[in-house]
């Protein structure tokens, strides 16, 4: 497992990762880059006043990232197929990459409150 300890390795991974199954299609490169884009602005401009309206976003952003990473990687998808994939299911990746169900009730944690 990597460690990121800074913005560029954190983005560096996902651009290597995404850029190898994903780089010929316009649509998700242009989906991606909204991604990064939305990412830096909640980072560059977190303050104690706006964390806890930021952060749940920051996960998602990250759910949709690691979501593309696995679903680029299937080559029958297209590229809308991706994003819309993306676009549902994000908000409960975190649940079920902790061996959760979607009926069953999480534990109190800022890793399941996404936006």
């Amino acid at each position: 497992m990597l460690l990121f300890t800074t913005k560029k390795e954190y983005t560096d991974y996902f651009w290597q990762e995404l850029g190898d199954s994903c780089a010929d299609e316009i649509e998700l490169q242009e989906y991606i880059n909204q991604q990064f884009v939305r990412l830096v602005e909640l980072t560059d401009n977190i303050s104690k006043t706006s964390f806890w309206q930021d952060f749940p976003e920051i996960l998602g952003l990250d759910a949709k990232l690691n979501l593309l990473v696995e679903l680029c990687k299937i080559h029958e998808f297209t590229s809308a197929e991706i994003i819309r994939i993306t676009e549902n299911d994000y908000r409960t990746y975190f649940k079920e990459l902790c061996g959760y169900d979607l009926s069953m009730k999480t534990k109190n944690s800022m890793i399941f409150n996404i936006s």
